[in-house]
């Protein structure tokens, strides 16, 4: 009985392990180096929003200035939101200290873990184009 037990045990634990292994896996398709990646946002107001999946964000600040937001986990409430909530230091929104939550949701937040410039619109579709080709992989 001892060794079914034990059996089993580690059997959850190899599993555990590969599904961690193919979350990280996922999770570092999101660098982009082709991006101008920046530590924070100053004087930061959120005048729109666009969702992509649900560990990115596209943000825009100021007239012409958007930036991409990549979470640092999975926020199954973001594909759907209605409302948006990020949250900032006297107007400074900085990566690995602040957060994105829904306003369904505001209670389960996710760190922020990269910030990229976008400087055009056809930059912004070529990434949401490799973004959607994520999809693909398990």
């Amino acid at each position: 009985m001892l060794n079914k037990m034990i059996i089993a045990l580690v059997s959850l634990m190899l599993l555990g392990c590969s599904a961690s292994e193919a979350s990280k896996q996922k999770a570092a398709l999101y660098q982009f180096d082709e991006l101008t990646e920046v530590t924070s946002i100053d004087n930061f107001r959120m005048d729109g929003w666009r969702t992509m999946d649900n560990r990115t964000v596209f943000v825009d600040s100021r007239p012409k200035q958007t930036y991409l937001i990549v979470l640092s986990g999975v926020n199954t409430n973001l594909t759907f939101a209605k409302a948006l909530v990020i949250t900032s230091r006297m107007g400074k929104v900085t990566v690995g200290f602040d957060t994105v939550s829904t306003g369904d949701a505001p209670q389960f937040k996710s760190q922020i873990k990269k910030i990229y410039q976008i400087d055009s619109k056809e930059q912004e579709q070529q990434i949401r184009d490799e973004i959607a080709g994520f999809e693909n992989i398990k």
